[in-house]
């Protein structure tokens, strides 16, 4: 018998990237989905994104920032709660109904797929130890087996880190399906994971789905507030780049005197990012 299961992940406000994978997953046709966390924050979307991910009826595993937004709903406001810097976090939060809060706290933290015949799979947002604590090709052998070796399943699929993983070890297998709404491995495509289970095994297919990203840009200007957070403006330049932006330019600031929430210190980290590589991690150090 042969099986096709999907996971996707880290969607994280972006429409036009979920309708594009949910378009090549209508196409495929598996017979299970299972959305792996973080459908909502940093893009500009998470409400249409949530209610469309509800409308699929497919499984959804709590992330890292569904938790987040819950702890600021919860009234647990850190100071920076009303900077202009959160401003996009605010708003996802202000935006949601209690109903689609309550829908978020019931969330399982993970769903494990077990098909007769083939090596069972659990299906977390970070790692079996904690939500943000995401698999990479970055991780030694080590930390890998210390990651995953706790799972009673074989096979581990991990998000969080928004780049495609997949390492066997000792008998474990740790996989990670990528990013639907914004990618970090230098490729701008909405990414998910498409496993074919036959034969006593499993066969995986990183599938990158190509998309027009103007939608999405169009949606952060109706925003209205791209001038005002400058955090909207790096959430956009990682969809833009495929590339994780935010780290790299509170250092970028702070090497160099700069307000991180002004749009002049956002023109200068553009200007002196625009040559790099998609895809590369990126480290400042003083300019001096």
């Amino acid at each position: 018998m042969r099986v096709r299961i999907a996971v996707l992940a880290d969607i994280h406000g972006n429409l036009p990237a979920f309708e594009a994978v949910l378009a090549d997953i209508r196409r495929h046709a598996p017979d299970q989905v299972i959305v792996a966390g973080d459908v909502i924050n940093r893009g500009p979307q998470s409400q249409e994104c949530l209610q469309a991910v509800r409308a699929t009826g497919w499984p959804v595993v709590f992330g890292n920032h569904e938790e987040l937004v819950l702890k600021l709903a919860g009234g647990k406001l850190p100071e920076w709660w009303e900077s202009d810097w959160w401003l996009p976090t605010r708003r996802v939060v202000e935006s949601l109904t209690g109903e689609e809060l309550d829908y978020l706290r019931a969330l399982p933290w993970h769903h494990v797929v077990r098909v007769p015949g083939l090596p069972a799979i659990r299906i977390v947002h970070g790692s079996p130890r904690a939500l943000n604590d995401g698999l990479g090709f970055w991780m030694t052998d080590e930390e890998l087996l210390d990651a995953i070796g706790g799972a009673e399943e074989p096979i581990v699929i991990g998000a969080h880190t928004h780049r495609p993983f997949d390492r066997q070890l000792n008998g474990h297998w740790a996989l990670n399906p990528g990013a639907v709404g914004a990618p970090f491995n230098g490729n701008p495509a909405a990414q998910y994971l498409l496993l074919t289970g036959e034969d006593g095994a499993w066969q995986p297919e990183f599938r990158a789905v190509p998309y027009d990203r103007a939608p999405v840009y169009d949606a952060w200007e109706r925003t209205g507030y791209l001038n005002a957070s400058m955090v909207a403006q790096v959430f956009k330049y990682e969809v833009e780049t495929a590339t994780f932006h935010l780290m790299s330019y509170v250092d970028f600031c702070e090497a160099r005197g700069l307000a991180e929430n002004a749009l002049e210190s956002f023109s200068r980290y553009r200007a002196a990012t625009q040559d790099v590589v998609p895809g590369r991690s990126l480290k400042f150090k003083p300019d001096h």
